[in-house]
């Protein structure tokens, strides 16, 4: 067991690896509350195809299924010791996380395991679970997030997994049955895709040995199997896509695609760097913002950029709603165009690192901030410590980093473009 204590911020890490694989990493503090996220290594991108018997969703279809036990809802055991639960897939990920009392937290935890440990799919519970999931994917078409979310990943990456919905298409929940399901929990759900964190009044030596007993009795699990190449990284193909929708103002999104692979470190490293790169030049405190907010061209509730990266995955993007969609793009692309000789990186290079390095030490404030932070860390094989070392030190985030941002990703000519609500000139 490794404990390390951060100067700065005055908190430690203590990270093991579990008996039967997978690891352990727990920020132990004072207060009255925990919270945990199990984290297993099997996302929407891990999917192996129809053609091999994992099609899209099923994910998501496996993470909403693991609830029922012959004994009825495993949620309702939460509740009853007073623990929330609750589940989300992405990607490469399905993490289960609860937030409860510490008293009731050794508990909550031997429950976090059993939930995810072993399947139950009845053909019934099964089929009522498709109609469900189906109804879910239809109200989101109206959810204009989602929908400008999923078309410009459309306009990214055509016809690639990671341009269709997580929890998959109506057509694609059709070949999720009971026996498939099973086949990939076995698959998939195995101790050495677990990652176990927590945060709150915890004793560590404690929380290892009931995490070392939930996974003992782990079912029997086959030879460990290949991931599916379609976790190769995502190739862009930019475009333009377009989606109807009832608007009182189109929106308009703009995508640019991180090519180079990376890993660890270096990944964290370039994702905070893209992060300022967009706050420095379209964030609310940039000239770009303040310019076009006066004129009306930007609505300043809805613009603002976004950033994603994993090892098989990168891309920003960048917009809001707009009276003049067009127009908007036209500015935003005029930006980035004369960017690379202006002296905006330099001279608000320090207002940037000091509003990331503030919020990264908000997340530090409370538990699931915590647990967030060092989630994204240990997903990523990185020591917390050593993220948060990016906002300050000798290693620190650079003006450098900011410019091959600009030089390698922020490319007018390699853009992606999403319109919702508007048709394209």
């Amino acid at each position: 067991m490794l404990t390390q204590i951060h100067d700065v911020l005055r908190e430690s890490v203590v990270i093991d690896d579990l008996d039967a694989g997978g690891g352990l990493c727990i920020v132990p503090r004072q207060g009255r509350r925990c919270h945990a996220v199990l984290s297993i290594s099997f996302g929407a991108l891990h999917e192996s195809g129809q053609a091999l018997g994992e099609p899209a969703g099923i994910a998501h279809f496996l993470e909403h299924r693991l609830f029922e036990k012959p004994t009825g809802d495993i949620g309702e055991r939460f509740t009853a010791i007073g623990a929330d639960i609750d589940a989300q897939t992405g990607f490469t990920t399905t993490s289960y996380s609860l937030t409860c009392g510490a008293e009731v937290f050794p508990q909550a935890i031997e429950l976090l395991f059993e939930l995810v440990r072993a399947g139950h799919f009845p053909q019934e519970s099964v089929g009522r679970e498709r109609d469900i999931i189906g109804h879910e994917i239809q109200l989101f078409e109206d959810n204009l997030e989602w929908v400008s979310f999923q078309m410009l990943l459309s306009a990214l990456y055509p016809d690639q997994r990671i341009a269709i919905d997580i929890a998959g298409t109506p057509e694609s929940l059709l070949a999720i049955d009971p026996a498939l399901l099973d086949r990939c929990h076995r698959r998939h759900y195995r101790p050495s895709a677990i990652q176990l964190l927590a945060c709150g009044p915890i004793e560590a030596a404690a929380l290892l040995d009931i995490s070392n007993q939930g996974m003992a009795t782990w079912p029997e699990r086959g030879p460990e199997l290949p991931m599916s190449t379609s976790m190769h990284r995502a190739k862009a193909d930019p475009g333009r896509r377009n989606a109807p929708m009832s608007l009182a103002r189109p929106r308009r999104l703009l995508g640019f695609a991180d090519e180079r692979p990376r890993q660890g470190l270096p990944l964290m490293r370039h994702e905070l760097a893209l992060e300022m790169t967009l706050d420095i030049l379209f964030g609310p405190g940039s000239e770009f913002f303040s310019r076009h907010y006066e004129s009306g061209l930007l609505d300043g509730e809805s613009f603002g950029g976004e950033v994603h990266m994993d090892e098989s995955y990168g891309f920003c993007l960048l917009g809001g709603d707009a009276d003049d969609p067009g127009a908007l793009e036209r500015a935003i692309l005029e930006e980035l165009a004369n960017a690379p000789s202006s002296n905006w990186i330099e001279t608000d290079f320090d207002r940037a690192l000091r509003r990331a390095y503030g919020d990264m030490v908000c997340r530090w404030e409370d538990v699931e901030g915590t647990v967030g932070f060092i989630e994204s860390a240990r997903e990523h094989d990185c020591h917390p410590f050593a993220l948060t070392d990016l906002y300050s030190g000798p290693g620190a985030i650079s003006v450098d980093d900011i410019r091959r941002c600009l030089d390698g990703i922020l490319q007018p000519d390699r853009v992606a473009v999403a319109t919702v609500g508007a048709p394209e000139p």
